[in-house]
């Protein structure tokens, strides 16, 4: 078979969330492979070759990595979500630039790199892993409660709960554990304050501060994001000590290449980091708000490291100043019965993005974790209050008719 002169990019995972991450890629010129374990995945209407392999099957992307490298002339390896690892693991054995395997390891195990902050001395609530019950109460002896017990490596904080008694904590231990491929948990401090998503881009012994959104979160017990905005409206003075920590997290992670992506929280005590992937935002942030709110390109910026081109620091520098929100829409449980306004809602000046990915038909769950939202709408303005309006205009708009 006659191979191909296109550099080409293999992103790993094509959902809906993906879509702009391929668009880049063909913008571009690149010949984009895309997996998902989804062989109806959205973002294989847009790539130039779909495979239906599962993210996380690390052996099965190498596998197609080593045999069609040449063929393809794979180039480089994106982490279209929570794939650190398995993108690790494509760059490794190819020869590409990317993070050595045991560093993304550390990047998407919340135990490992948990053990790391502490030993170096980076804010961050104390946590344990737990295997047992009895392990996770003497945990709780030490931390006392609240706590909030979670998935070893998972994202969208599935698995995650909230805890106020012990009573709680063997159903929330059961939840982290199913949500856990460790067949573990996390049973952590609880600490309460503001939340921030950081992006970060770490080249060639630098790191280069691409963006700060603040997140609101709802639907406790459990930690769903309601909505972000960007960029970060907190103080020019905290930002600068939340990119510090930051700074300092990726380097005790091991990071020295490509995105690393903070949560961090501002409590009484000062900044604190939670969790850091080695990989873009997901929810929209990285995809949307932030090229609507500066004009920056960050996943351009990954893309173009990724194959050994300079980091081109323009794509990190703002165009412009505006205020961009991504905000849930959270119908009631049931069966989907109708949805109304969507267009409408599109229609109105300021409003960029109305996404769904269900439809009439289709179920509402329980708000469990991240993972059971389905729609988001994003708006762009001059300030936070008039983004802050356009979601209201949109949510008075659409509406959903479910059924239990």
């Amino acid at each position: 078979m006659q191979k191909k002169t296109k550099e080409a990019i293999l992103i790993v995972s094509a959902g809906m969330m993906q879509i702009p991450a391929i668009l880049t890629a063909k913008a571009l010129g690149l010949y984009v492979i895309a997996t998902d374990r989804n062989s109806d995945a959205p973002g294989f209407a847009y790539c130039d070759e779909g495979l239906a392999i599962d993210s996380k099957d690390i052996n099965g992307h190498v596998r197609f990595a080593i045999e069609n490298q040449e063929r393809l002339n794979i180039r480089a390896a994106f982490a279209g979500s929570d794939v650190a690892v398995t993108v690790a693991a494509i760059t490794n054995a190819l020869g590409l630039p990317g993070i050595p395997l045991d560093v993304a390891h550390r990047s998407n195990n919340k135990s490992l790199m948990k053990e790391r902050w502490l030993r170096d001395k980076i804010p961050t609530p104390y946590g344990a892993e737990v295997r047992s019950l009895e392990e996770a109460r003497q945990v709780i002896k030490h931390i006392g409660l609240p706590a909030i017990v979670k998935a070893v490596d998972n994202a969208a904080s599935r698995g995650s709960m909230k805890i106020v008694t012990e009573q709680e904590l063997e159903q929330a231990l059961m939840n982290a554990k199913v949500a856990s491929r460790t067949g573990t948990a996390i049973v952590e401090e609880y600490v309460d304050g503001s939340e921030q998503s950081v992006e970060t881009i770490v080249w060639n012994g630098s790191h280069y501060h691409v963006g700060m959104a603040d997140r609101e979160f709802g639907f406790h017990p459990f930690h769903i994001e309601t909505s972000h905005l960007d960029p970060s409206q907190i103080s020019l003075d905290r930002q600068k000590q939340i990119y510090e920590i930051v700074d300092a997290a990726a380097d005790s992670l091991g990071i020295d290449f490509g995105p690393a992506k903070a949560d961090m929280i501002w409590t009484a005590k000062g900044p604190m980091i939670l969790e850091m992937p080695a990989r873009l935002s997901g929810g929209f942030h990285s995809q949307y708000t932030t090229p609507l709110s500066t004009g920056k390109d960050p996943i351009r910026a990954v893309m173009e490291i990724s194959l050994g081109r300079p980091l081109d620091q323009r794509l990190l520098m703002a165009q412009h100043s505006k205020t961009a929100v991504c905000a849930g829409f959270f119908p009631s449980k049931g069966k989907i019965i109708g949805i109304h306004g969507v267009e409408n809602a599109r229609a109105i000046d300021g409003i960029a993005h109305v996404i769904l990915t269900k439809g009439v038909g289709d179920t509402v769950p329980d708000y469990i974790d991240n993972g059971c939202r389905f729609c988001w709408v994003i708006a762009v303005g001059n300030s936070k209050d008039n983004a802050l309006q356009l979601i209201d205009r949109a949510r008075a708009i659409i509406k959903f008719d479910t059924e239990a």
